[in-house]
């Protein structure tokens, strides 16, 4: 027998017949049984570490992985997501006064030797590239402001040093557990998934910097983002409604890839759920504990070999006619919600190519459901209606649009850290930053000559 494995799916290929499995997600983990408006109500959903009450991202306080898991998996969204990126960066950072000239408001393009000399005392393009990639996957992110050394003594002056990026799946909002104000007061720095120790030992903690009093204290951290609909304190991303349409749209490849390797036809499409594999490790733990060995990954593996080896068996053979594979469901109350833990075997109808037509169809209407939650036009988002490639005309316009209307506030949240730091250190110069970009000529002023196509050498 043969186990193929891409990710947490496999394609499993025996002599005599092949199917496809997949882990399903976990239940706690944006289950599409849920209902959408109970899953995004987080306020309720406190954990606690110490002293600490952490107000969590997520129904299982892990959004942020969640949504890379699901991305990266996929064929589009880190393509379209990367171009936003691209196209908020334009030609990069630079500093810029505003004036008013015609009644237009204006952006004067300068060079300033004391706030560059500041600039180059640490990594402020690097900074700035993460939180645009942040900001661009879940319309947030978290900045860390230092103080310069030193500051106390009566001869310097106190500003900021530098500001750091601070990674989304490891920093979160906190209050103290005896406040009962619900207002977080601070974030707190760890991995997590507390799989060690250290992960609650070694906790950071930082005071939420306060623009009116920035050097209260010589760390602080800042949360960036556009501010969503009744959520009190992180961003839900648009992204967020098209994560079903993102994981229809990453089955496909696997099971058009068992139906084209060797000819043969997966007769089967089995889905498990990750609650299953979360208790069978937790067993294979204990047992290591209680035999005084060290726990490794590949015995989940191999574990899961031979539970496909036997459901192979058991679906292929002529010998098992009329035996059948079962499992336990098992259910879970969350709220108004209950959610159901089990396993589904599907058979999968032979008229392979119906089949691939609609494995198709699901896909290229996904690939319009996730341009759409970007927010990108597929003009520039990387393909055309019906895998039509878009005109240069309509590139042109689409390029234009997005320019003029869609990069203005994301361009003032992912450069508010800065222009508060530009603001505290340079108060008597009035100067900000944002990212400079060449807006396109008018199609009808663009000669031939000057045309990408006949650029390309």
């Amino acid at each position: 027998m043969n186990i193929e494995r891409l990710g947490t799916s496999a394609i499993v290929q025996s002599e005599t017949m092949c199917y496809t499995f997949k882990v399903s997600e976990n239940p706690r983990e944006l289950n599409e049984r849920r209902v959408d408006q109970e899953s995004l109500d987080w306020v309720n959903k406190d954990y606690h570490v110490g002293k600490w009450k952490i107000h969590p991202y997520g129904d299982n306080n892990n959004l942020p992985k969640e949504i890379q898991r699901v991305i990266q998996h996929n064929s589009d969204a880190p393509g379209e997501l990367k171009r936003k990126t691209n196209l908020l960066w334009g030609k990069g950072p630079h500093l810029y006064k505003e004036e008013i000239k015609d009644n237009e408001l204006v952006r004067t393009w300068l060079e300033d030797k004391e706030v560059k000399a500041w600039l180059s005392k640490w990594d402020y393009e690097e900074y700035l590239r993460r939180c645009s990639v942040d900001y661009q996957h879940l319309e947030g992110f978290f900045t860390k402001f230092y103080l310069n050394k030193g500051y106390t003594r009566a001869s310097r002056q106190a500003s900021i040093a530098k500001l750091e990026h601070s990674q989304l799946d490891r920093t979160r909002k906190v209050s103290r557990r005896s406040n009962t104000s619900s207002k977080a007061t601070h974030a707190l720095v760890t991995d997590f998934s507390f799989e060690t120790m250290s992960d609650l030992l070694d906790l950071s903690i930082y005071a939420l910097f306060d623009f009116n009093n920035p050097f209260q204290h010589k760390t602080a951290i800042h949360y960036s983002n556009m501010y969503s609909f009744c959520q009190d304190y992180y961003t839900v991303p648009d992204i967020y409604g098209a994560l079903e349409w993102i994981r229809r749209s990453n089955a496909s490849p696997l099971i058009l890839k068992a139906l084209s390797k060797n000819g043969i036809n997966p007769s089967y499409h089995i889905e498990s759920p990750q609650a299953f594999w979360d208790l069978k490790e937790r067993a294979l733990k204990e047992n290591c504990t209680e035999r005084g060995i060290t726990y490794n990954a590949a015995m989940l593996v191999d574990y899961e070999n031979q539970l496909l080896s036997s459901v192979s068996k058991v679906l292929s053979s002529e010998e098992n006619t009329g035996k059948f594979w079962h499992t336990k469901k098992a259910f879970e109350v969350d709220g108004t919600n209950l959610i159901e833990h089990g396993w589904t075997i599907k058979k999968i109808e032979q008229n392979v190519l119906d089949y691939i037509k609609a494995q198709e169809l699901i896909s290229n209407h996904s690939s319009k459901k996730i341009s759409s939650s970007i927010g990108l036009h597929s003009a520039i988002g990387g393909g055309g209606a019906e895998t039509k490639v878009n005109s240069g005309g309509e590139q042109h316009y689409a390029l234009q649009n997005y320019l003029l209307t869609q990069n203005d506030i994301p361009e003032s949240i992912v450069m508010k850290p800065m222009n508060m730091a530009l603001k505290i250190n340079f108060p008597d110069k009035n100067i900000k930053m944002g990212f400079y970009h060449i807006s396109p000529k008018k199609l009808q002023d663009v000669t031939p000559s000057e045309r990408s196509e006949n650029k390309i050498t």
